[in-house]
């Protein structure tokens, strides 16, 4: 399995993007159990913008940016730390 599921309806999966870097992505499971990325429409260029269809993601970076801010995640959570 290359997900999480967090409920019935949400699944999330790390992917690298190679030179894009690290992102999480969200998305659903299907009824054969294959992961589907959600998408949305967004803005891409600056001032003359131009919309397209995108999968949900959150970027994370490099590897070592990724790994960084998974860290400081899951800190908060362990921690209680104020966000």
């Amino acid at each position: 399995m290359d997900y999480i599921e967090i409920d019935k309806y949400t699944a999330i999966r790390l992917e690298d993007g190679g030179q894009y870097g690290w992102k999480i992505i969200e998305g659903f499971v299907s009824r054969e159990g294959d992961f589907k990325a959600g998408f949305c429409k967004r803005k891409f260029g600056g001032r003359d913008a131009v919309e397209k269809t995108a999968p949900v993601s959150v970027k994370l970076g490099s590897r070592d940016q990724a790994v960084a801010a998974l860290k400081l995640m899951l800190a908060q959570l362990e921690d209680d730390i104020p966000l």
